[in-house]
């Protein structure tokens, strides 16, 4: 069986961003490293077949970044050292065709040279760091002007990567019906010899409705409401994707005076700040009084890493005092960021700057978070307490260490305290992950889910109804602008390491507005809510995250619904902002063939189900080695969920 890639580019038809074709780069380590994957292949998959039919693409795009990969960057920051992925498809299938043609043309210089100035312009040359939000170069020939927030020491031309490598269960539908939230591998259906991948969300004869980035459906025909869909809990668990993580906070921010996004009340903060990140490690004593750990999504801009790198040369502010730069740091809302879609192309920095566009550090307020930490437990006492807060709503588990229960609550709701059972009720070390998602509350105790019986609650019964859930603040509770704390009451506790996470946040656009990068009134204009309250135009999209004042933009957040017919299904990726998917597939008309029949997936184009991603490539295999040819990154090996 031969190893496919996902997508192939059709001629003269629509495809998603960057839907080109991840060609391997060719030469050197990489030939060799594809031969001998080549011959791997055969005997996983000769092997495999002995256990149901199975096959092996390539994933060409990013749509279902974070959780599959298309062709990418794969870098550690130079900053914080967090390790992240920037898209790199522009540098697959479209670059190796210009590459082909230059080779093969005997043109004028001219031509010659408008040529590889395609071809340059196609490289990916910087991508945004998700923890630390510096600007890195990913080349050395950066192109001229780079501004001073672009690191430019120790930088390397980091590979582009092709995307993982997936093996997929041809058969798995033979026997049994597709399962909402499924990863599914279809033929594209404007383009048979095209193959995608997407997230299966709509069911055959419901309704499906995108609002406030989660969704809902109904049965057609029936007289039931719409109804949230609620991922199961491994599902939410690999979906969640990263905002912060304390392991990776910068000694350059710090050293700077820029402050960091824990603050503490009562708590003993120990800080020591390293050649690249700041060891952190949070302890309190017991005490009577709940004492908190609060997180502030508070994020250096361009500006910021510009003061911050005049500051690690001259000790100077760029001709600011310390106390002026930092008027502008700031709490704000947290957005459905994804640094997979952060990357700059030479092109694009050649004709519009080195500053990210809007669109590309997120347009949406995400409300679902998690939170992770690892704890040390002094003694079997007290109480640890995990905190999220959505629409100025605190959700929250209470957690006994004598006892090992686990309490929920939330404001707003008496009768609701489902109760569990966890192993945290001895002195020790545990890892604790607490998630507000889809309208339920999970807990996770190393890993294990505990079982609260139903953990869901009613949003109708909380807000009166769903609109109002929009983000809030005050003078007496920070609401969203601390959306995530992690307190104790009478406890002895050590905290090593706080990570805080999001929920993908789905967008609630169709083809009739799919220029549109967000499912709210545009910031630009202002806008008349139905209580006849005026919203006015914002400066900037960053002013709506960070103003309370605009919040209520967030009431015009639009509802999108698709029927989905039998014999139909209804598909999405999970990189919303970069998928062309269900939303955006309309009727064929006589002005525009690529599109396919409409927003829907026919039940027979489906390939199957995907399984593994079985051979991604090397990574810091051998010390002092980065990139062995033919040895695969055991680390990244992971079933598809």
């Amino acid at each position: 069986m031969a190893q496919k890639n996902l997508s192939k580019k059709p001629r003269n038809s629509q495809t998603e961003a960057g839907a080109a074709v991840a060609a391997a780069p060719g030469g050197g380590m990489h030939a060799l490293r594809e031969t001998i994957e080549s011959i791997v292949i055969a005997f996983v998959l000769a092997f495999l077949f002995r256990t149901f039919e199975a096959e092996a693409f390539v994933i060409p795009t990013g749509s279902m970044s974070p959780a599959l990969q298309g062709q990418h960057k794969d870098v550690c920051c130079s900053e914080c050292g967090y390790r992240f992925r920037a898209s790199a498809s522009t540098e697959g299938e479209g670059r190796s065709r210009l590459l082909a043609q230059l080779q093969r043309q005997g043109g004028s210089f001219g031509s010659q040279q408008r040529l590889q100035s395609e071809i340059s312009g196609l490289e990916v040359v910087a991508g945004m760091c998700p923890m630390c939000r510096q600007t890195m170069a990913f080349r050395t020939d950066l192109p001229p002007g780079a501004p001073s927030f672009v690191n430019q020491e120790g930088i390397e031309n980091h590979t582009s990567y092709p995307g993982d490598r997936i093996l997929v269960n041809k058969y798995s539908y033979l026997y049994k019906d597709p399962q909402r939230w499924d990863v599914v591998v279809f033929k594209y259906p404007g383009n048979a010899e095209m193959n995608y991948i997407k997230r299966l969300v709509g069911l055959p004869g419901e309704t499906v409705q995108i609002y406030q980035g989660d969704i809902f459906t109904h049965s057609n025909g029936g007289e039931e409401g719409f109804q949230i869909q609620r991922k199961p809990a491994d599902k939410v668990r690999v979906m969640l994707q990263p905002v912060h993580d304390t392991n990776y906070d910068s000694a350059n921010l710090y050293n700077a005076g820029w402050p960091m996004r824990w603050s503490s009340e009562g708590w003993q903060v120990e800080r020591n700040a390293g050649e690249q990140t700041v060891e952190q490690q949070f302890k309190i004593g017991a005490t009577d009084e709940t004492t908190w750990l609060r997180y502030r999504h508070i994020l250096p801009d361009e500006n910021d890493w510009a003061v911050v790198r005049s500051f690690a040369k001259t000790d100077e502010f760029r001709g600011q005092s310390r106390e002026e730069w930092l008027l502008e740091a700031r709490p704000q809302l947290i957005r459905d960021f994804n640094s997979y879609n952060t990357a700059r192309l030479r092109r694009e920095v050649h004709h519009t700057g080195w500053e990210m566009p809007p669109r590309n550090l997120g347009m949406h307020w995400v409300g679902d978070l998690a939170v992770e930490c690892e704890v040390t437990v002094e003694k079997a006492a007290g109480e640890i307490i995990l905190d999220l807060v959505e629409a100025g709503k605190h959700f929250r588990c209470y957690l006994d260490l004598k006892t090992g229960e686990a309490r929920l609550g939330i404001d707003g709701l008496e009768n609701y305290s489902p109760v569990g059972t966890t192993a945290v009720r001895s002195a020790g070390e545990y890892r604790l992950t607490f998630a507000n998602v889809d309208d339920q509350l999970l807990l996770w105790v190393d890993d294990e889910l505990i079982d609260f019986g139903d953990s869901t609650y009613d949003v109708e019964q909380l807000f009166k109804k769903r609109d109002d859930m929009i983000p809030r603040t005050s003078g007496e509770d920070a609401g969203d602008l601390a959306p995530v704390g992690v307190g104790s009451r009478g406890a002895a506790l050590t905290v090593h390491r706080l990570q805080v996470f999001r929920d993908i946040y789905y967008g609630a656009i169709d083809w009739h507005d799919s220029w549109k990068f967000s499912d709210y009134e545009p910031a630009h204009v202002t806008t008349e809510l139905a209580d006849g309250t005026r919203v006015p135009k914002l400066r900037s999209v960053k002013e709506l995250f960070v103003e309370p004042a605009s919040w209520d933009r967030f009431s015009t957040r639009q509802r999108r619904s698709f029927e989905v017919e039998e014999g139909q299904l209804f598909v999405m990726g999970d990189n919303s902002p970069a998928s062309q998917d269900c939303r955006l597939w309309a009727a064929i008309n006589g002005r525009d063939h690529s599109k396919p029949g409409g927003a829907y997936l026919d039940r027979r184009l489906l390939i199957g189900k995907a399984v593994c991603v079985f051979w991604p490539h090397s990574w810091g295999s051998i010390p002092g080695l980065q990139v062995l040819p033919g040895f695969p990154g055991f680390g990244d090996m992971r079933i598809v969920r």
